[in-house]
């Protein structure tokens, strides 16, 4: 009894101590450069913003970030990497792409180990394990609204993964909506592919797994033309993914400070 008391003591005192380093360290750093790189952080409403930061804290701190031919992973890099990871899963269950554990960054396209093929990112269930590089994760950020974003791209595929491979273990998206949109894209991914005028790329029709993530890429990158365009699948994405980035808009008005 003695020792479980002096546990939840120290418990608390280990989480009144990460909120501590949260609010002097990570949240008015990454808030910082997060609200002049990110745009999808800079339209959050106040309110979200605190909740994005803790997550991407949590990514940062949760992915172990591996460098390869000299590239040097700087801060920032790191987070702009958890973002997009924290992007995806903001309103999932916190269990959401707890299962890859590892993210290896190149400084240019790769050849794979798997594939033996030059990539600029992918992902390996077998290893847990998501690849990128850079200069694919820079050309995705260098446009926000063009629906080419490598990390959101790679995320989707891993969430998607997750869900197959642990969705009878744990929640990771709703089972219901993913039938929904596998239903929605067996019936138009062959129309949609004789569409010269489809706003996808060619390459989202190559199998249900690039199709997704593709409309991920899409969905927050592209959202008013997808919605106009889409509507239906555009509601799919937004009870998948349980937000709507058309309505992400911070008030005019300007905001609080989040620190002090």
């Amino acid at each position: 009894m003695v020792f479980d008391f002096l546990a939840g003591i120290a418990q608390l005192f280990y989480s009144l101590f990460e909120e501590l380093r949260f609010r002097i360290y990570y949240g008015p750093i990454f808030h910082r450069f997060l609200n002049h790189k990110y745009p999808y952080y800079s339209k959050l409403p106040r309110r979200l913003k605190m909740k994005f930061l803790r997550m991407v804290r949590d990514h940062y701190e949760y992915f172990d970030y591996i460098e390869r031919d000299n590239l040097k992973l700087k801060r920032a890099m790191k987070a702009i990497i958890a973002s997009a990871a924290s992007q995806l899963v903001l309103f999932l269950p916190n269990t959401s792409l707890t299962f890859f554990e590892r993210i290896i960054v190149y400084p240019d396209f790769y050849n794979s180990k798997i594939t033996h093929k030059v990539h600029k990112g992918e992902v390996n269930p077998g290893l847990r394990t998501i690849v990128f590089s850079w200069h694919g994760i820079a050309d995705g950020l260098h446009r926000s609204d063009d629906g080419l974003n490598l990390l959101l791209h790679e995320f989707a595929h891993a969430l998607w993964l997750e869900h197959k491979l642990m969705g009878h273990e744990y929640q990771v998206i709703s089972p219901k909506w993913v039938a929904a949109f596998e239903n929605y894209a067996i019936q138009e991914m062959p129309r949609l592919k004789n569409d010269s005028e489809h706003f996808f790329r060619r390459y989202a029709f190559e199998n249900m797994d690039e199709f997704f993530a593709v409309a991920v890429e899409n969905f927050f990158e592209r959202s008013e033309k997808f919605k106009a365009h889409q509507p239906e699948l555009y509601r799919i994405l937004v009870q998948i993914f349980k937000q709507d980035p058309t309505q992400f808009y911070a008030s005019q008005s300007k905001q609080k400070s989040l620190f002090r």
